[in-house]
């Protein structure tokens, strides 16, 4: 348990730690991307700026100024873009392109000396051929750098979620093994070993019991311990039966509790269901597994107010036949069961059998009831009463819309 409870620890503190770098790197990554959009723009501004202070009528000081403002903000664009970068690729396409705005600062220059000097038509030349082919070489390389930084990002990101996926199912499979480890064992019967034993009960125990079961011990009290000689011995030491102990013989007396895999397998097999004529040999095996002399599926008839037994085991169809249908308002175990929506016991005695009869809930409504008659006082077991509900369950799930049970049995009447 400390070591599991360790391995948790670690384990998730390690993908907080996992997590926190993550948003970071979606974080950097998106900065990235919102930066050089922001430069795309700031780049077509720029050149609007350019050509409107080559273009006539128009302010040339406050378009020089603009133009040389954009400038300004690109290289600082660029500085910033520079130091997010983490690939090679990325950094030498923004090298690339500060190249070109460095040429394209150049230019500006040059521009600007024909606009003083009232050549425009050189001006314009220049900003309208060799302006626009650096403009596009700087954008091209600002791309570039994007998409490198955004897959690059992406690999760091999947490979980070696949480690946190490995150190989860780790942890997972380190907690239910500590589950299974601290499972209780039920104990096997057996001799009380002498150290287990304290003095004083030690002492109360009749002489040469040491080493007996519990059950023994409790017949070994009564029995008259006088020595007996030669072969009186045999004929005169008292038959001792469960009835003399107080106790059941063997496993009576304890709670019955059906074999789970048995009952795993039978609901798999129920799941799997396709052809209605394996309904009666799954029927059989669930009546085996709850001790069962009979097991009905009762569904509501054409009327919707009444239960019919659509199929059965341990019942003849001449029997099922003579049944009949039940009112869903009627004063027995079934319908209580369908009208309430709640199992119901009915107990045994040593004249008559016990029955559970439990609801077959759908999403909506009760679509029948599965009801079983059991032997020695099965009916009465907690886990019996769970199995009986699993099954009910899983044949709930058949029995939306046209059944698998009434097609695998004609009616009532038609059998009649």
């Amino acid at each position: 348990m400390v070591v599991t409870l360790a391995t948790l620890g670690f384990t998730g503190n390690e993908i907080r730690r996992s997590q926190l770098a993550l948003d970071n790197e979606q974080n950097v990554e998106r900065v990235f991307t919102d930066l050089s959009w922001a430069l795309a723009i700031t780049f077509g501004d720029l050149r609007a700026a350019q050509q409107a202070y080559v273009a006539a009528g128009q302010d040339r000081p406050y378009w020089i100024a603009t133009a040389s403002s954009h400038l300004e903000t690109v290289r600082s664009s660029l500085d910033n873009l520079r130091r997010l970068a983490i690939t090679p690729v990325s950094v030498e396409a923004l090298d690339a392109a500060a190249g070109a705005v460095a040429d394209l600062e150049g230019l500006d220059g040059r521009a600007r000396e024909h606009v003083g000097l009232e050549q425009s038509l050189l001006a314009s030349d220049l900003i309208f051929t060799d302006g626009l082919q650096l403009v596009a070489r700087a954008d091209a390389n600002i791309e570039l750098a994007r998409a490198a930084e955004r897959t690059t990002r992406n690999e760091t990101i999947r490979a980070a979620r696949s480690s946190q996926a490995a150190l989860a199912i780790s942890a997972a499979g380190i907690s239910i093994l500590a589950v299974l480890l601290l499972a209780p064992v039920k104990r096997k019967d057996g001799p009380i070993p002498l150290e287990s034993l304290d003095t004083e009960s030690t002492e109360a125990l009749p002489p040469g019991t040491l080493g007996l079961s519990l059950d023994d011990r409790r017949v070994a009290s009564g029995l008259d311990r006088a020595p007996i000689s030669g072969t009186e011995e045999a004929d005169t030491l008292p038959a001792i039966t469960a009835s003399d102990t107080g106790a059941p013989p063997g496993d009576e007396g304890r709670e019955p509790v059906p074999d789970l895999r048995v009952a795993a397998d039978l609901c798999t097999d129920l799941g799997r269901l396709t052809d209605t004529s394996e309904l009666p040999a799954l029927l059989a095996r669930a009546a085996t597994l709850m001790n069962a002399t009979g097991v009905i599926v009762w569904v509501r008839d054409s009327s919707g107010h009444a239960l019919r037994p659509a199929i059965g085991h341990g019942y003849t169809t001449r029997t099922l036949s003579r049944m009949g249908s039940i009112p869903e308002d009627g004063d027995n175990a079934t319908a209580t069961a369908y009208r309430s929506a709640r199992m119901q016991v009915v107990a045994g005695n040593d004249m008559s059998s016990g029955a559970l009869a439990a609801p077959m809930l759908a999403a909506d409504r009760c679509v029948g009831v599965l009801s079983a008659e059991l032997r020695e006082g099965w009916e009465s077991s907690d886990a019996v009463q769970a199995t009986v509900a699993i099954m009910a369950a899983q044949l709930a799930t058949l029995l939306s819309g046209d059944t698998p049970a009434e097609k695998a049995a004609p009616s009532a009447e038609a059998r009649g």
